[in-house]
């Protein structure tokens, strides 16, 4: 997923530069104010360098923050449905959205894999891309624009691949190939004309070429991928989301559509 990726740097510490924190807990502006604050005792004509400094400013600001008035506490609620009688983690309605999530993914790959099985793009298939998509892409991919299927990344193969929209919860994932001796990936969404767009949300990137399927190989999917519920990414969707988000980004019909899906 988009948002998945995209916040999956961490922290950066403006201070000390390191990654897990921010300057309000760096242990390193305590050492800075400590020795400055020793010098200028032994010598009352020290001047601080201007790492002591900042240093020292901002133990001021955390005294400032210390001594300022806290707002009441508020009554603490479920972040994913709003009750107070109950947090997150106990939360019914959650529950119950992770099961329904959970059956749409293994729909949603039970469908690819047939789908993909029909049309003859597993590991071995011969494929010939389209031109506009060659030049466009800039694929590393002979004369004749042939290439073999070699692997599927699995890992982001998930029911996510045909969420529409500019959504920060749509995933991609990626097919590798090998053309003579050269090997390259392509987003799996260049199949969407071939499996279906409602399996894979094309968007406007790949929209300008079909691939042609020359020698067709069954997809054989992976028994462990296909019968299991858990994605890498699920468990940062489950944290991030909420029940106000899923009914006004259109989530909950979306999910309910693959989860009942025959």
């Amino acid at each position: 997923m988009k948002g998945f990726y995209w916040g999956s740097n961490g922290v950066r510490c403006g201070f000390c530069a390191t990654v897990g924190h921010n300057v309000t807990t760096c242990s390193a502006v305590n050492h800075y104010a400590r020795q400055a604050l020793m010098n200028m005792e032994s010598n009352p004509s020290y001047i601080c360098s201007r790492k002591e400094h900042a240093a020292m400013m901002e133990l001021k600001k955390r005294e400032e923050r210390k001594v300022k008035q806290r707002k009441p506490r508020q009554a603490s609620k479920c972040s994913y449905c709003k009750s107070l009688s109950h947090k997150r983690p106990r939360c019914q309605d959650l529950k119950d959205f992770k099961k329904l999530v959970y059956a749409a993914n293994k729909n949603w790959k039970r469908v690819f894999a047939e789908r993909a099985n029909e049309v003859g793009v597993g590991v071995g298939s011969l494929i010939q891309f389209d031109e506009k998509t060659v030049y466009n892409l800039d694929f590393n991919v002979d004369v004749h624009r042939i290439a073999m299927v070699t692997q599927y990344n699995l890992n982001n193969l998930n029911v996510f691949c045909a969420l529409e929209g500019y959504s920060e919860y749509q995933s991609n994932s990626t097919v590798q190939v090998l053309s003579g001796d050269r090997a390259d990936n392509i987003s799996v969404k260049y199949f969407s004309a071939l499996l279906g767009y409602d399996l894979l949300h094309q968007g406007w990137w790949y929209s300008h070429g079909t691939p042609k399927v020359l020698s067709p190989m069954p997809f054989q999917a992976n028994k462990e991928w296909l019968d299991s519920e858990w994605d890498e990414v699920f468990n940062w969707f489950f944290k991030d989301i909420n029940g106000h988000d899923l009914n006004n980004r259109g989530l909950i019909t979306f999910i309910e559509k693959w989860a009942n899906k025959v």
